[in-house]
């Protein structure tokens, strides 16, 4: 068996998107997706949806504008490593999604875009 490889730095980035988007920044979500960025979600039942950067973004304005309480930060850290270009991180997350707890499995994929580290695609598994 292989150890788990954490990358510090691909997880204190991550870690920071979920602190700013369970406080619905989004000026901070803004300045972090990159433009062309792909949000993919597979629900329970395997139907696969992708949505663009406005409309993640759009998720997150009204959730703020609805006076949302913020979503918890729990993050388990999976696996996090980088290459200096480009990095991957997975986790679970638990969090409250229509009145019930869920899980959620994402693979996140980081690109450095003149010298600044952005998303470029979010997959989600609903569990």
């Amino acid at each position: 068996m292989t150890q788990t490889t954490i990358d510090p730095q691909m997880q204190q980035l991550t870690q920071a998107l979920i602190d700013n988007g369970t406080r619905y920044d989004l000026e901070y979500l803004d300045r972090i997706y990159h433009p062309d960025l792909k949000f993919i979600r597979i629900d329970p039942d395997n139907r696969v949806e992708v949505l663009s950067k406005q409309d993640n973004l759009d998720f997150f304005t009204a959730l703020k504008n609805a006076q949302a309480a913020p979503l918890n930060a729990f993050a388990e850290f999976h696996y996090a490593d980088n290459d200096g270009q480009n990095g991957f991180v997975v986790l679970t997350r638990k969090m409250k999604q229509l009145e019930q707890e869920q899980v959620f499995l994402f693979n996140i994929y980081w690109q450095k875009v003149a010298g600044e580290w952005k998303i470029i695609r979010e997959t989600v598994f609903i569990r």
